[in-house]
């Protein structure tokens, strides 16, 4: 059997494994800082080097890789090139990262924005991936959106659609990652829980916000503004699912029926409300990296 290696580039840890032909887990998955891979001003390097010791590694232990298929948290060109601004990989602007790598390793290579692969893995697990209209809202440290529409990504003219985190919101005036000022994400990511373990919630860890404090007026504006965003696109798309995870809606003790009950409460009725259909996707370590073989292995039947 041949293996795809699907790399999933997250904003702290460095994840890659080997995926066989329809299998739904990754064999050899690694984790690491992704700091720890790039480490110089040359980031195709680094991440060439990486590629080539694993698949070193694979090879000693008889398997042999048919393509590589990448998840940056970045935006890409429409054409799925070249990473056009990665904000957490130092010097990789506009990058024709597919020339490169394919180049060094004569392999067939596919780069896709994380959260893509995310809900190419959800939509393969709940069954759903052929649906008319998904949608994807990933809540980690920013706020992932991804949208199929009759099983391929929506990716906009310019290959950047689905930033439901960069949103603007009336009163929010923080500056986000991304340049501009008053960012969904900013008030309704992981980020912001994090600055409230510096300001509201000093002696608690970003994990147990929720399972300590439950849901006080402070949280619960939080979770209000979660079900916002979600609503507000809802209520655009009219999807026949929406998934709805990443590593804040998985945290101990979050609260999924309220996050649930103010979706409702927001979207329009009678309908999409009255038939909406949401799925709470659990946060598996290897999500991506088997989203990102099956989403390789889509490609290379055309």
């Amino acid at each position: 059997m041949e293996y795809i290696v699907g790399i999933d580039i997250g904003g702290t840890n460095f994840r890659i494994g080997a995926v066989g032909q329809g299998e739904k887990k990754a064999n050899f998955l690694r984790k690491v800082p992704v700091k720890n891979v790039f480490c110089s001003e040359e980031p195709i390097k680094d991440l060439t080097f990486c590629l080539k010791e694993y698949r070193g590694f694979l090879g000693k232990n008889g398997m042999q890789i048919s393509a590589v298929s990448i998840g940056f948290p970045a935006t890409l060109d429409k054409e799925r090139k070249i990473v056009l601004q990665a904000p957490n990989i130092p010097f990789m602007e506009n990058m024709p990262v597919v020339q490169e790598i394919s180049r060094e390793l004569c392999l067939p290579v596919f780069i896709e924005k994380d959260v893509n692969l995310a809900l190419c893995y959800d939509g393969m697990k709940y069954g759903i991936s052929d649906s008319e209209v998904l949608i994807g809202c990933y809540f980690g440290t920013g706020i992932g959106n991804a949208i199929s529409i009759n099983g391929k990504f929506l990716s906009g003219k310019n290959g950047v659609a689905g930033e439901l985190g960069h949103i603007p919101v009336d009163g929010n005036h923080s500056l986000c990652g991304c340049g501009n000022r008053g960012c969904m994400e900013n008030i309704a990511g992981g980020k912001y829980l994090s600055h409230l373990c510096q300001t509201e919630y000093l002696n608690t860890k970003v994990g147990e916000l929720f399972h300590i404090h439950g849901m006080d007026s402070v949280l619960r504006k939080f979770v209000d503004r979660m079900a916002m965003a979600v609503a507000a696109e809802i209520n655009i798309l009219d999807p026949d699912y929406v998934l709805i995870g990443g590593g804040v809606p998985n945290m101990k003790e979050f609260p999924l029926e309220y996050l649930e009950q103010k979706i409702r409460e927001h979207v329009r009725k009678p309908y999409p409300e009255r038939n909406l259909k949401l799925i709470f996707a659990e946060d598996e370590e290897d999500k991506c990296v088997v989203g990102a073989a099956v989403y390789a292995a889509e490609k290379m039947k055309y």
